[in-house]
């Protein structure tokens, strides 16, 4: 049995969260040239001076919308050989959690067309599909959920 735990990230954890986002864009077929972020920016996005919140390696920012914020989770990403263990439902889970302590009303994030592994994850926690997005390519779609009931996503 592998032990892990959920925890904020930490300057020291750079390297495999770069590492992660480069897998991540072998696993969804984008060109890992695509991936611009470096570790400059990272360090300051991430432990700046207003940084996002990394939870684990999932990136959470809040954006205003009117009168209330959304929250957006940038990439959750589990290494392969730790998938199949919860740990995707416990970083799911927190996200959620810090949606709400931040007064969000919802969690919004992008899927590519191609992962149908993730696009069924988010749908199981009551994630749905709200529209296409093409920022990066066309290949994602972008799903939405509503923060309610202590922790839970429900479909929107």
């Amino acid at each position: 049995m592998v032990n892990w735990r959920i925890r904020e990230a930490v300057a020291e954890d750079i390297p495999d969260i770069l590492r992660m986002i480069k897998d991540l864009a072998v696993f969804v077929k984008e060109p890992e040239s695509r991936v611009k972020l470096t570790r400059e920016e990272l360090v300051r996005d991430g432990f700046g001076e207003n940084p996002w919140q990394l939870v684990m390696h999932s990136f959470i920012t809040s954006i205003p919308l009117g009168m209330d914020d959304v929250c957006f989770m940038r990439d959750l990403y589990v290494d392969p050989a730790f998938r199949g263990k919860g740990i995707g439902s416990e970083l799911f889970r927190r996200v959620s959690e810090i949606a709400l302590q931040n007064s969000c009303i919802r969690v919004d994030w992008n899927v590519s067309h191609g992962n149908k592994a993730a696009a069924d994850f988010y749908e199981k926690r009551g994630g749905g599909v709200y529209g296409r997005v093409e920022i990066l390519s066309p290949h994602w779609r972008t799903f939405t959920g509503i923060c309610c009931q202590g922790t839970s996503i429900a479909r929107h």
